[in-house]
């Protein structure tokens, strides 16, 4: 199953449906974000980023304009804005598991940056192993995006999301980039699953998606991880008779439910 069009009601939740993303600019700056991460408290408001990255300087950028154009790029990839779903239970999982942050801000960018959602068609094509080149990914956004970019602009592209899928785990090598797999975890494929259920997936189909596959785990490895997340509360999870049952209520908040598709 393939992303489906974002419908205007799933912006609320922190999805993006606008035609170009962060990583015109920038790859997914997992670094700053590790570091707003340890220096802002979960429930941090979104001035309190704002206010981290431009004068308190917790990024550490040598300029002031630097400092803008990250929050910029940071808030295009992320929102940083805890009534963004999406943004706020990155922040809850990733400070359960900081070893998970590199996919879930992935899973994070990914339903924001349109780029990024098409990269993903060509890295989930990879067998582990291949070798990935830039001009090889270049030539996949132009298929994607045909005639929106220059020639400069589609290298830089292609570069970022190489960058991207490579501090999540997708790829390794510094130049020559090989196809690897992350390991999956239960904290990322709960937070991946869950954006698939912000956009109505629910079920077997979920447990199939792309989504579970972002996150490198197969059908059999996220209804355990969802096993596993439900025994924490996280969620309700069910399966038998050949029915699979997901219900993240317990994430969410009451004007969210009522906000699913």
């Amino acid at each position: 199953m393939r992303f489906p069009p974002i419908p205007p009601a799933s912006e609320s939740f922190g999805f993006s449906a606008n035609q170009t993303g962060g990583h015109l600019a920038r790859s997914m700056m997992l670094t700053e974000l590790t570091r707003l991460t340890h220096a802002l408290p979960v429930d941090a408001a979104p001035g309190d980023y704002q206010r981290a990255i431009l004068a308190d300087n917790v990024l550490g950028k040598p300029t002031y304009s630097s400092r803008e154009k990250s929050f910029r790029h940071l808030k295009q990839l992320y929102s940083l804005d805890p009534a963004r779903t999406l943004f706020r239970l990155l922040r809850r999982l990733a400070a359960d598991e900081a070893a998970a942050l590199p996919l879930l801000a992935l899973t994070c960018a990914f339903c924001r940056d349109p780029q990024l959602r098409h990269s993903f068609t060509l890295i989930d094509a990879l067998t582990p192993g291949e070798i990935l080149t830039r001009q090889r990914m270049e030539e996949h956004l132009e298929t994607g995006f045909p005639g929106r970019f220059s020639p400069v602009m589609r290298a830089t592209l292609a570069q970022h999301v190489n960058t991207t899928w490579t501090a999540a785990g997708h790829l390794t090598g510094r130049v020559r980039k090989i196809r690897t797999r992350p390991a999956p975890r239960c904290t990322t494929t709960t937070y991946a699953l869950l954006a698939g259920y912000l956009l109505g997936w629910r079920g077997e189909i979920l447990l199939q998606s792309l989504f579970a596959r972002l996150v490198a785990a197969d059908s059999v490895q996220a209804a355990g991880h969802l096993a596993t997340a439900s025994g924490r509360g996280w969620l309700r999870f069910r399966q038998a008779g050949g029915v699979t049952e997901i219900d993240y209520s317990p994430l969410l908040t009451s004007a969210e439910q009522a906000l699913l598709p």
